[in-house]
């Protein structure tokens, strides 16, 4: 007498429901499993005994092979293994049963049409692929093991619609259901002389384009022409120059930042760096949080003197980060000048900064021709609207002068006559 099968793990969910369907199959047959397997012809007994377990679902052939040796109704065993099946989903939740139905009528390229073909295997039971080689020899039709292998991972499509079909018999898809399936395939089809059209066209545009800019007799960019074309974009090559259309590492001389882009993106002007933007927004966050004073070691003299200067664009040339405030008055630029206030910015620059830096502030400013205006601050936003200043938090109090000038001449200095002056050291 052979010892007792192991309990079923969850008898009422829908494997387990299958599960004992099963061993009552068995036991009404009075068979062992080494007797069911001599039945079947093809499972082994371990294979029949897993498949009772109710801790992993069988394959939908290796169940009908069960009940065929037991004399049960294959029909039900069927419909017992696929609700076992969408209970399961290989793993995943119930709740995702209907990602696991193919959908060949939405299918669009390769990558599509692989992926249909992988849930259509696992609906099926996830036959081996000896298994489907097999079915479709059965049948007349070719189909090795390591082309259903390629074409389950995606590596590979149906080469044509005698693979496909080939595959279809293998998953025991019907006659009257392949025509979705071949119409799939041909979209795909479509889709694939599409892109290459696309990019044989692509690669003429940048040939005619090369041909322009180029610096040879070939029609073609040498490295020095391309090296000069990235430095007055702004970058530095970081790799020898390879092709107008190659990826190249290139290094940014505003912030130092190394990233891949190609020469035909530049000479079109279409090359930005990534992180340039994220500087500035990180250097106002940070004189942001300066202007609450968190750690309230600024006197109340720095801090009116701060909320009255704005930042303007901040450059990071290597290692050296370059911090333009601008100030709007002389009183502002005497309390500014010193260099107390400098550590708790650095501080907070750090904490949004996260790459090793120098800071340098620069203090920029210009009296001479500052104008005087009744509303006050018309110098700033006149140096706002010429770009100058970048996203000013704080207006500084109206200043009364009496050299006072024309609005023309406020522009005139703002744009071409603001001086830097740096505190940070020599």
């Amino acid at each position: 007498m052979g010892r007792p099968e192991k309990p079923i793990p969850d008898p009422v969910s829908p494997l387990g429901t299958l599960a004992v369907a099963l061993r009552i199959g068995r036991r009404s047959a009075g068979l062992s499993y080494a007797e069911l397997a001599e039945r079947t012809r093809s499972v082994s007994p371990g294979t029949l005994q897993r498949a009772a377990s109710g801790a992993v679902l069988p394959r939908r052939d290796v169940a009908q092979a069960f009940a065929r040796a037991c004399g049960m109704d294959v029909d039900d065993i069927t419909r017992l293994w696929h609700a076992a099946y969408r209970g399961s989903l290989g793993g995943r939740s119930a709740g995702r049963s209907r990602e696991a139905e193919p959908r060949p009528d939405l299918v669009q390229d390769m990558h599509g049409l692989c992926t249909a073909l992988k849930v259509l295997r696992q609906a099926n039971g996830a036959p081996s692929f000896r298994m489907m080689e097999r079915r479709a020899r059965a049948t007349g039709r070719d189909l090795s093991r390591s082309t259903a292998s390629r074409i389950v991972t995606g590596k590979q499509e149906p080469a044509s619609t005698d693979c496909l079909e080939a595959f279809l018999v293998a998953c025991q898809v019907a006659p009257r259901d392949r025509t979705v399936w071949f119409d799939a395939w041909l979209r795909v089809q479509r889709h694939a002389a599409s892109a290459r059209q696309d990019a044989d066209r692509r690669r003429e545009e940048l040939a005619q384009l090369e041909s322009v800019v180029a610096d040879t007799s070939r029609g073609q960019v040498s490295q020095q022409a391309a090296v000069r074309m990235l430095r007055r974009a702004g970058f530095d090559a970081q790799e020898r120059y390879r092709h107008f259309d190659a990826p190249w590492s290139v290094e940014c001389v505003q912030c130092g930042s190394t990233f891949r882009l190609r020469l035909s993106d530049v000479v079109l002007t279409r090359a930005t760096c990534p992180d340039c933007p994220k500087l500035n927004e990180h250097v106002r966050e940070a004189w942001a949080e300066l202007l609450t004073n968190p750690s309230g070691s600024l006197s109340r003299q720095l801090m009116r003197a701060l909320r009255a200067a704005t930042v303007l664009p901040a450059r990071l040339q290597r290692d050296h980060l370059d911090v333009p405030v601008f100030v709007a008055d002389r009183t502002t630029l005497r309390t500014l000048l010193s260099p107390a206030w400098h550590p708790a910015l650095e501080e907070a620059l750090r904490r949004h900064i996260r790459r090793p830096f120098y800071l340098d502030v620069l203090l920029v400013h210009d009296y001479d021709t500052m104008p005087a205006s009744r509303n006050g601050n018309r110098h700033l936003r006149l140096a706002k609207g010429a770009g100058l200043v970048d996203s000013p938090l704080e207006i500084s109090p109206p200043v009364k002068r009496r050299d006072a000038t024309s609005a023309d001449a406020a522009l005139t200095a703002t744009t071409g006559s603001l001086k830097p002056t740096s505190n940070s050291g020599a």
